[in-house]
């Protein structure tokens, strides 16, 4: 009985991971010097409907840059309440759920020439979308090349 109670206490206690990602672009642009050529700033921002005081939006995100290397990115904009190390990005109030947009920002330094996939990946995709069945349980990602 222990082993089948301590499971479903913990599903209880357990942070709730809701879904909340609504739409996301990827942005770069060539910052590289003339030692330094190949480096980059690289922007993903994101709206997500915010879910309570506390909310669902994520403090930092993982980037993966297409060469084989990948980095945690912390929001850039907005306050730090939720997010001390970090910011929380800001509220859109007026739409028809409150949106919260945020901006994750960082430079990466590619070796050589070469095209390369940037991504970004969340589990948590904003459920009742018309057109992906099952929304809430497909993951949301998008790149830019």
């Amino acid at each position: 009985m222990k082993k089948l109670l301590l499971p479903f206490l913990l599903l209880l206690v357990s942070p709730s991971f809701a879904t909340h990602n609504m739409a996301g672009d990827i942005t770069y642009r060539s910052i590289g010097t003339v030692s330094n050529p190949y480096l980059y700033e690289i922007t993903v921002k994101t709206y997500t409907k915010w879910v309570g005081t506390s909310g669902t939006d994520k403090c930092e995100l993982n980037f993966i840059f297409g060469d084989g290397d990948t980095a945690i990115v912390p929001r850039v904009n907005g306050a730090s309440a939720n997010c001390p190390a970090t910011a929380d990005g800001v509220l859109i109030v007026g739409c028809s759920a409150t949106l919260r947009y945020n901006v994750y920002q960082t430079t990466h330094d590619y070796g050589s020439p070469g095209n390369y996939l940037i991504s970004m990946e969340d589990p948590n995709r904003n459920s009742g979308i018309c057109n992906i069945p099952d929304s809430d349980n497909k993951s949301f990602y998008f790149q830019a090349e």
